[in-house]
């Protein structure tokens, strides 16, 4: 077994054993944060759900602002952190012709960032969650993007979990047949909606804790 997977293990078990919830940490953008309240009522038998209030927006953003997000909950007493980012570094924004990052660098920065959330949080699993589509009414936004970009860029960040060997949590696959009656806009859900990811993603965490 390999030791730090024994050590998240041995964290874990002290934990349970001294009557303490394990503290579980969401970072991700606007789909998150439409799920992450019931994902917290989901696992409160278990686990504290701790997130930022905050959109936490495209790659370099989550690079950029982690150590300040990790400064609600004692790190170290961190079981899981599963983390998303794309909708943000997919988009044209303003229409532009280009993503705000090319898929290179998407790459490169889900690389830094599983990095760094195992620096940040060294007793926690890490889960990456991927990028949901767009309304498959065609509805667009003023920052646009489509199903087969995000699909591109999903593509690249499984390459980039597999090579560091993060579990990914596959959000797309889970949402991709929803029709345009469960979003609100061009990629957000409706509260029922989101509340029916934010189920999913609390029981694929709880198989991990």
């Amino acid at each position: 077994m390999d030791s730090k997977v024994y050590l998240e293990d041995a964290v874990n078990e002290k934990a349970i054993e001294a009557g303490e919830k394990r503290i579980v940490f969401l970072i991700g953008d606007s789909i998150r944060m439409g799920y992450c309240h019931t994902v917290r009522e989901e696992l409160k038998d278990i686990a504290e759900v701790v997130f930022p209030e905050e959109n936490c927006k495209f790659s370099q953003n989550i690079i950029t602002s982690l150590n300040a997000w990790a400064g609600l909950c004692d790190p170290d007493k961190v079981a899981l952190v599963q983390f998303n980012c794309g909708h943000w570094d997919v988009a044209h924004w303003g229409g532009e012709e280009v993503s705000l990052n090319s898929i290179p660098v998407y790459q490169e920065n889900i690389c830094r960032i599983i990095k760094k959330l195992k620096m940040t949080f060294p007793n926690a699993k890490i889960i990456f969650a991927t990028t949901t589509p767009m309304n498959p009414d065609g509805t667009i936004g003023k920052n646009p993007r489509t199903t087969e970009e995000i699909m591109a860029y999903n593509r690249a960040a499984a390459e980039a979990t597999e090579e560091s060997g993060v579990p990914v949590n596959d959000l797309f696959a889970v949402t991709k047949n929803w029709p345009s009656s469960c979003y609100r806009d061009y990629c957000h859900y409706t509260q029922e909606y989101a509340a029916v990811l934010g189920r999913h993603v609390a029981q694929f965490i709880r198989a991990k804790l």
